[in-house]
This record gives structure tokens, sequence and C-alpha cells, in this order.
């Protein structure tokens, strides 16, 4: 038999107790699935956070004489000097486990192993990555919450100049009342008020320093965990050591948060992709943000509006997914919720800041068609809710009577195929009360002009301009 096959023979030979035996952490396997992209993926989002920490910790370490003074100041010194563009271009080669170690080899090579191994006095990677994403997350919260200001700036704005533009209101996709467009966008404007209030609350969630909890019961050394959060720019630590390292609420908090503007983001673009087609013809993008065709010269496709909605699903799904893999996870440090998951968090919120970015963009440029949009106000029957109403006080009668007047005199113009008349109107109470109304034509007309409609509703929260000028002022 030949030496080769005598080795292949052996190799086949070997129990799986003999392999296990001979093979070292970590194998080829898993470093390239796991560890390569760990080591990537970490660069990318954590690189200057660990830093940070590693900076934190020493000063801390430093300042409670957990080490000398010239220990601290050597740590710090190679820290300083890191070259981070060196390592942003390190190619994982199994060398080191993770980043942690990486960047401790390098710490090592400048200060040596006695002292840069005294770095890691009264910490665990555990509390280490826990600070890391919050650093990263309040980070990314406050991205979008910039984002969704300068939406809503936008939005306040296009209502400023629009007090006075009538356009309809839909219920059921349908159209239902006249209002006007700022009453429009200031409905838009006040749930992204809100949105922001859940985004602030969020932050204010995350931004506590689990620092110090090392690996979930914190230390026997005086460490001072406070100093370290302020060093870090956390509110205050976290307090117990075990929901330090193993609470998961301070991102799932975050993406609920995000999963909502997400929801009204992809609302909002809805109904403005609804405005931009050519049967509603109320909104038109200018043309840096509509696509052309490339067989069909006449086309001006939305497509920062399309691309709004589908980054606002893409978001929506990845923040699910989150939930979905944290569910019924071990309450504990675990690899659930940490490696793996940790970019499907920040990729989340980067691509809902694009979303949130482009559509502030698009609609600052956006023009709206107010011809179409007032004539609109005044079809299809929208204002005879006024005139229920103008009967009501006009002739003493409960709402429900009028109604029914008033929905028969519809029936009868659709049927005759006109507007509601004055007639009309006296021809249906006939029919529904056995007498006619003592209201005029000239109050009929008043309680069918759009104008009026949106004129006599003046109570909070109404369309009337004297209340959505009120109401801007509020907002801003």
């Amino acid at each position: 038999m030949s030496t080769d096959a005598t080795v292949n023979q052996s190799s086949e030979d070997e129990s799986p107790e003999v392999r296990a035996a001979r093979e070292k952490f970590p194998t080829a396997s898993y470093s390239d699935h796991v560890l390569s992209d760990i080591f990537e993926d970490a660069k990318r989002l954590f690189l200057d956070a660990m830093i940070d920490v590693d900076c934190a910790h020493a000063v801390m370490l430093g300042e409670c004489r957990i080490i000398t003074g010239a220990e601290a100041s050597a740590l710090l010194s190679a820290l300083a000097g890191l070259d981070r563009e060196r390592i942003r271009a390190a190619v994982y080669d199994g060398s080191f486990e993770d980043l942690f170690f990486y960047i401790q080899s390098l710490i090592t090579e400048v200060c040596g192993e006695d002292v840069a191994g005294r770095l890691h006095t009264a910490r665990s990677r555990n509390d280490i990555d826990v600070t890391i994403y919050r650093i990263r997350l309040r980070s990314d919260i406050l991205s979008v919450l910039r984002g969704v200001l300068d939406l809503r700036g936008v939005m306040l704005a296009i209502a400023a100049r629009h007090h006075e533009t009538l356009m309809p209101a839909y219920t059921h996709t349908q159209p239902a009342q006249p209002t006007t467009l700022a009453h429009f966008m200031l409905a838009m404007a006040e749930v992204l008020g809100r949105d922001i209030e859940r985004l602030r609350r969020a932050y204010e969630g995350a931004n506590h320093s689990p620092l110090g909890a090392c690996a979930i019961t914190t230390t026997g050394f005086p460490n001072d965990r406070q100093r370290t959060a302020e060093l870090l720019g956390f509110d205050a630590p976290t307090v117990n050591s075990y929901a330090s390292i193993s609470a998961v609420d301070y991102f799932t908090e975050s993406l609920g948060a995000l999963s909502v503007l997400l929801v009204n983001t992809g609302k909002f673009a809805q109904e403005f992709l609804l405005m931009a087609t050519r049967e509603f013809d109320a909104i038109r993008l200018s043309d840096g943000y509509v696509q052309i065709s490339s067989i069909m010269p006449q086309k001006r496709n939305p497509v920062a509006l399309e691309h709004v909605r589908a980054l606002a699903s893409k978001a929506l799904g990845q923040s699910q997914g989150v939930f979905l893999s944290v569910h019924n996870t071990p309450f504990g440090d675990i690899n659930d919720v940490e490696d793996d998951l940790q970019p499907l968090i920040a990729n989340a919120f980067r691509d809902a800041r694009r979303s949130i970015s482009l559509f502030a963009a698009a609609l600052s440029t956006a023009t709206f068609n107010v011809a179409v949009l007032r004539e609109r106000a005044g079809r299809d029957f929208i204002t005879v809710t006024e005139l229920a109403d103008t009967i009501v006080r006009r002739e003493g009668l409960p709402f429900r009577a009028a109604h029914h007047v008033v929905a028969r005199g519809v029936g009868l113009a659709l049927e005759g195929g006109q507007e509601l008349t004055h007639s009309l109107l006296q021809a249906a109470a006939r029919e529904v009360l056995g007498r006619e109304l003592r209201i005029t034509p000239e109050e009929v007309r008043i309680a069918l002009d759009p104008e009026q409609f949106v004129r006599v509703r003046t109570i909070l929260g109404g369309p009337a301009p004297e209340e959505t000028r009120r109401a801007l002022d509020g907002e801003r």
C-alpha cells in the first residue's frame, strides 16, 4: 500500500474522540462561518466604541489605584497610538479570535504583556460587548432622530404655505370631507412628533452603561462604574449586574419605537404615491426624484417615494427579525443576542435613516397641484355633512333625521345626474319628514361651499385656517 493510501486510511480510521483531541479552537470551519464575519462586522460597527471603552476603563483603573498611574498612562498612550485604518484594513486570518483580542495584541506590541494584560483587570468581554452595543445603538437612534426632525420640519414648512389650500380628506379610500393641505400635513407632523418622543425615550433607556458588570456579578475590585459611565457619555450606570448582561429590552424597546416610525413612514409614503399618480395629479416630484422609462418617453416614475416605502419595509422586516431571534432565548449571556444579531439591529436603523432622509429630500422640492385639490374639495357631495349640521341648527331636528334627509337628497341628485339643489333637498324632506324645511336656497348654497365647510371648523384640531395656524405655532 502506498504512503498516501496509508495516510488516508489512517485519517479515515480516526475516532471522533481522536480527531476532536487533535483539533484546536477555532477550527477552520468555525473561523470561516462565524469568526471571519464577526471580525468584519465588529470593525465596521464597533471599533471606535471598543477603543473608547478601553480608554475609559484604563482611566478608571488608574484613578481607583487598581493599577498604577504609570501603567494607566502607558495603556492610554498605546490606545491613542492605535492605527485605526490599519485595524479596519486587517483581514481575518485566525491568528486572534476576534477584534477584542486583535486590539489587545496591538497594545501588547507597545506596552509589553505585563502592562497590556492589566487593562483587562476587573472587566469581561461580556460587559465590554453590551457596552459597545449600547454606544452604537444610541448613535443610531440619534441619527434616525435627526432624520425624523428634518422630515417633520419639511412637513411643517409645507403646512405653513397651505393654510388656505382646500383638498378632500379620504376615509376608506373614498372622498369624505373637505380639509386643507395644512391640516393634512399637520396630521403627519403630529404623528412624527410622537415618533420623536418614542425614540427619545428609547435613547434614554439605551444610554446607561453596563461596564463594570463584568461577567455577570461585578467584581471584587473597587471599580467606579459611575466614572466609566461619565467618561463614555452615558447618563448613568445600569444597576443590577445580572440584568446588565442578560437584558435585551434596551434594544427591543428601541426597535419597537423604530418599528412604529417605519409603519407611519410607509403609510405616509403610500399617500404621496397615490397623490403622484396621473389619476390623482395632486403632487409633482421635482425631476431629480423621478425616473424615466427605457421605452416609454412620457413616464415620470416617482421612484424616490417607492424607495422610501421599500426601505421602510425592509427596515421593519429587519426589526421584526430581531424580535424573533431573541424570543425564548435564555436570560443570560448568550450568542443569540450578540455578534450575529447586532448587525441586523444596525442595518435596521441604517435603512430607516435612508428612508426618512430620502423622504424629506423628495418632499422638500415637491409641488402641489392646488387647482386640482381645490376642485376636488367641492365634488362628490363631500360637503353635505355641513348641510346636515345646518339643518339641525336651522330646524331643530335631531341629527339622525337631518342625516336621512340629506342622504335622500344626495340619492335624488345621483339618480338625476345633477348636483344637490335646494329643490332636491325639499323633495327629500317631503319624502322623509312629510314636510318641507325652512332652510333657504342661499343657506343651502353656503352650507355646500367647501370654503365654508372648512371655515366653521374652528375647534381644537380642526382644519379652519385660524386653527391650523395656531396648531402650527404649537408644533414649532
